[in-house]
């Protein structure tokens, strides 16, 4: 397997969200991210394609990807993926594994500027390499999805009968 190295400023140009109030509504359908996650819906998009969001000020160590379209406040980073050169979603995994932390540059906020991650490096496969993996990591992924539901759905059918076995016992004893 052969790889190349690339910047992220040539895999991606990184673009500043914007503020949400004249798009945000009630009945929109376009989720509005911000550097916490959801925090509403927006009556049209900021950008209609594959993305990697990357958090700007606040909290700034995990990256989103998103595929559909979508609005970002202007404390979160959205990309526009070079497609030619790497697959939207393979970038996204690439960047999972930074400690973003580390990069860092408040001094009381976490902040992260766009001149920094430009001249991040990266080791990039061809494409059909970068899709196999992103294959078989959406797999895996979509695997760890099911056993999670699996698990918060036994947790749930175990709490119920506790909590009623709880509160019959202690009105048994006049605690309730």
């Amino acid at each position: 397997m052969k790889f190349r190295l690339f910047t992220l400023g040539e895999l991606a140009t990184i673009k500043y969200g914007k503020n949400q109030r004249k798009v945000l509504a009630e009945d929109g359908k376009v989720p509005i991210y911000g550097t916490g996650g959801l925090m509403g819906f927006a009556s049209r998009p900021l950008y209609d394609k594959p993305s990697v969001l990357i958090g700007r000020k606040g909290s700034i160590s995990k990256v989103r990807y998103v595929d559909r379209p979508f609005w970002t406040v202007d404390t979160l980073f959205y990309t526009e993926v070079n497609e030619i050169l790497v697959v939207p979603k393979y970038l996204y995994y690439l960047m999972s594994l930074l400690d973003l932390d580390s990069y860092n540059e408040g001094t009381t906020i976490p902040s992260l500027r766009t001149e920094t991650l430009n001249r991040l490096e990266f080791n990039v496969p061809d494409l059909v390499c970068q899709k196999r993996i992103v294959n078989f990591l959406e797999a895996f992924e979509g695997k760890i999805r099911v056993n999670t539901a699996i698990n918060e759905n036994l947790k749930a059918k175990r709490r119920g009968p506790r909590r009623r076995a709880h509160r019959t016992l202690a009105l048994a004893k006049g605690y309730l």
